[in-house]
């Protein structure tokens, strides 16, 4: 399958689990991207292809390469929190190990 956009990938996908994993694969693979990229601060375009899927994009920078991370990254949070809810545990400071 090939999509057009990383979102499309995403919108694809049936489950929140369904789409966690996708971001989860759409962050890796920006994250070699902005490895590569740092080399030189100039990108084309990047592939995700893992197989079964299919995804073109095209960065000119450095610069947006991380901030599509960093929404990715957002994104992954907000659906995490919709699938298992906002918790808060309380831990009594006599639990933690002393040195701390």
């Amino acid at each position: 399958m090939i999509y057009e956009s990383e979102f499309a990938y995403i919108e694809s996908c049936t489950t929140l689990t369904a789409q966690i994993v996708a971001i989860d694969a759409l962050i890796a693979a920006l994250i070699i991207t902005a490895a590569k990229a740092a080399r030189r601060d100039h990108l084309d375009e990047y592939w995700l292809n893992d197989g079964q899927t299919q995804i073109k994009a095209i960065y000119r920078s450095t610069k947006e390469v991380n901030a599509s991370i960093l929404a990715m990254e957002q994104l992954r949070s907000r659906l995490i929190g919709r699938k298992h809810g906002r918790i808060t545990r309380l831990v009594d400071s006599k639990n933690f190990p002393h040195g701390f």
